[in-house]
Order: C-alpha cells, then structure tokens, then sequence
C-alpha cells in the first residue's frame, strides 16, 4: 500500500446537521451512505464558533491564540496566521504531496496560496462581498474534482486535495438550491419557530440536500476510478448552524460539528462510530499519523489514530476547549467540556438571547428578547444538554465548578491567552495607534 491520498472536504455553517446523526427531516444520503462506510464522531467539536479561527485550528492543529488566527482575516478584522506557522498543505507538500485546493479556503486572504501547488478554480465564480473570495457552487467544485480524480487514476505519487464548499452559509439559495421541508422542518429549543423561521430552517436543509448530492458526485468518481481504496476522505463542518444559541457562541450548538472519515486500506471503514470527544485541532495530527508522517513538535492537537488500531484503545482527550472572539458581536468567552459539564466564562459585558421554553417568537435569527451574560456559566450536559440552567454560581458544584476553572485556566496558560492580560488588542486597534503621535 502506497502513501494514502488524501481528501479534506468542509463546509460553512452546518453543525452536524446530516440524517447520520439523527437529524430526520434532512435528506443526505450521500453523507449518511459515507458514515455507514466509513467513521463517524459523535462528539467532535470544533474550538470556535466562528469561521477562521476554527479552520485556522484545524488545518494548523493548534489554537487560535497559538496560531494567530484569534478572528476573521477578512478587513476590518484582518488577523492573520503568526509568522512560521505551517498549513496542512505546507506540511503534505514537504513530504511529496501534490497539493490542490478547490473552490475556497478562509484561513489566509484570498491572494495567499498557502502551501498549494495549483488552484483550478481561483479564477472563476463570483467574489464574495465580505471575505473578498472567490466562491464557485458547490456542483461546479464537485465537477471540478471529478475532473482532478481522472487525472489522478493512473499516477503513484500522492495527492492532497482541499475542498471549501461555501454551501451552507447564508443566503441559503445564492447557488440555486431550493428550499427543502419534505420532511418537515427541525426546531429546537436553541432555535426559532414561526412561519418565516420555517421557511429560513427549509432553505437551510435544502442547502444542505444540495451540497449532498455534490459530495455525492466526489465519492462517486473516487469509487468508479479505484482511488477510493487508498484515499483518506474527511468531511467536517467549521462550526454550528446560524441559529440562536448556536453560530458565535460556545454552547453545543455552536461547537459540535460533523465529522466523518473514510480509508478502506487503512482499516477506517465498515460504519464505526467513536463515540471519543475531539477536537478538530486533532484532525491535523491523525492525519499525519496515518499517512505515517511526522508530527512537528509545536502541534497542540491529539491524534485518534489509535482508535482505528486498537479497539482497547483510550481516549486521546477527556475534555475540549472553546474560544470566541468577536470585537464585531461585543463577546469575548471561553469555554472548557468534559463529557458531564460545560464551563463558559465570559470576558466582556453583552447581551445574550434568553433561551425560551417554546422557542423564540422572532423569525431573525439572532435576535429576540436578551438578557445579561452572566461572567460564569456551567451546565449539566447529561440533564442539561440544551445548556439552559445555568449552574455558574450554585454552590452545590462548587467542586466541579473549581476543577473546571483550574482545566480552563492551565489551557489560558499553555496557550498564551492575551485575554489573561487585559481586552485583547486586535490588528485594527494595532493599525489605528500605529501612527499615534503626540506632536
């Protein structure tokens, strides 16, 4: 068996909302053909509820604070990866890799190559108003992949191909999928309900449904030219949906994500599921571990290769931790998650939605009646699991509270969080006092 090929495929704004982890009014079979295939994690999360830094963690294995990327690299935010931090592709590439990326990234400005050789798509779709990439459909990419893939079918050396799909994000209907409630429509206590709140959940599903049948069109071609037996294919989402509660906050709905994985030469196949908490700066080095590659000493991600070796295998983390800041949204928080609890602790005065028994009445999602965010959360994750009753100062877990705090802290520490010495200096405020002279 030759050095596997590998497959990064991730999308916006999704959570794991797929029908493998029980979410039935979605329709992706393609993705639920893939977990039944492949593997599934049950509890991965991602360490921030917000596109860069998340992806900046996953595709570096280390923290935002570590790393740089603290926020979004797009003006007027512009935050950056730290000088000498190394990407997937610039590792993969140093040992070989042909690197490819495909449609989008959001871990560098657009005009960054980062460590990859080619681009195919760079010059195409239309660019995004915010961000200032260039975004394709997510049928287009797959179209384009299929094309790479028969290119590839009858080369040795191997491959690395990153695939940014730009579906789910908001406008739900920007790449022509239609709405979809054919199943009904989901609503939660984090979300919202209403007519209209129907209509903005079906345009999100149908997003969904369309850029299923787009990965569909990507495993497709993997099975009919043979490379799927020796390609490593994971698919992950940057955050939660953009829902309250959920995008730009550190509960669940803002952190867990999908992850699937799939190598049948390697032994990650047959419809397992690990039911192991990760962390998605812990893709990076399983990755490289797999590949049988070396991990460089800086990365902070845990590698769970060994649950595809070992079924006696340990857990490679106990708990995860989460980090958010958003000048933009006035929210400066941080979190650490064992399997029982969840520990938030906010650092700047805002404003949160209250989380209603019978859901919020305003079809925007984001707004409704607010409340202040208290300095200290804690929930009951296994009574809990909707994060609604706040424990923060219940002097029964005071015990469980404390051991939090010291997890939470020691992780501050390690990581050199600016936070634990003051508000955090962000690149507009460095550019804003840059010239700042007394006369």
């Amino acid at each position: 068996m030759g050095q596997p090929n590998i497959i990064f495929i991730t999308s916006h704004d999704m959570g794991d909302w797929l029908g493998c982890y029980q979410h039935p009014t979605l329709n992706t079979p393609h993705f639920d053909a893939f977990a039944n295939d492949g593997c599934l994690f049950s509890n991965a999360y991602c360490t921030s509820p917000v596109c860069t830094p998340s992806r900046g963690a996953m595709m570096t294995g280390r923290y935002p604070q570590s790393n740089g990327l603290m926020s979004l690299i797009q003006e007027p935010y512009s935050w950056r990866l730290n000088s000498g931090e190394k990407h997937l592709s610039h590792l993969l590439h140093s040992h070989g890799y042909r690197t490819v990326l495909f449609n989008h990234q959001h871990e560098a400005p657009p005009d960054d190559n980062l460590g990859f050789q080619e681009q195919p798509l760079k010059e195409s779709g239309w660019f995004h108003l915010i961000t200032g990439e260039r975004i394709v459909s997510a049928v287009e990419t797959a179209e384009a992949v299929t094309e790479f893939l028969e290119e590839c079918k009858d080369t040795d050396s191997p491959f690395y191909a990153q695939i940014g799909m730009f579906e789910t994000h908001t406008p739900f209907d920007w790449s022509g999928a239609k709405p979809d409630d054919s199943n009904g429509v989901e609503i939660k206590s984090h979300s919202a309900h209403g007519t209209i709140t129907n209509k903005y959940i079906s345009g999100l599903q149908g997003a969904i449904s369309y850029l299923d049948k787009a990965v569909g069109q990507i495993l497709k071609k993997l099975a009919s030219t043979g490379l799927d037996k020796n390609t490593i294919v994971v698919f992950t989402s940057d955050h939660g949906v953009e829902l309250p509660r959920c995008k730009w906050q550190l509960y669940d709905g803002g952190l867990k994500t999908a992850l699937l994985m799939r190598w049948p030469e390697g032994g990650v196949s047959g419809g397992t599921v690990c039911n192991w908490q990760t962390s998605n700066i812990d893709i990076l080095p399983t990755l490289l571990d797999l590949a049988n590659l070396p991990i460089p000493e800086n990365v902070q991600g845990k590698s769970f290769a060994s649950f595809f070796r070992d079924e006696k295998a340990l857990p490679a983390r106990e708990i995860t931790f989460g980090m958010m800041h958003a000048a933009q949204r006035w929210t400066e928080s941080r979190s650490v998650r064992s399997d029982k609890f969840k520990l938030i602790r906010n650092f700047t005065p805002s404003r949160m939605p209250i989380a209603p028994k019978e859901g919020f009445k305003s079809h925007i999602p984001g707004t409704g009646p607010l409340q202040e965010r208290p300095v200290v959360e804690m929930y009951d994750l296994a009574t809990d699991p909707q994060e609604l009753n706040n424990l923060g100062i219940d002097p029964c877990y005071r015990t469980v509270r404390q051991n939090l705090n010291d997890l939470l802290l020691k992780w501050l520490e390690d990581v050199d969080d600016p936070i634990l010495r003051g508000p955090v200096i962000t690149p507009y405020h460095q550019m804003a006092t840059a010239d700042l002279k007394r006369q």
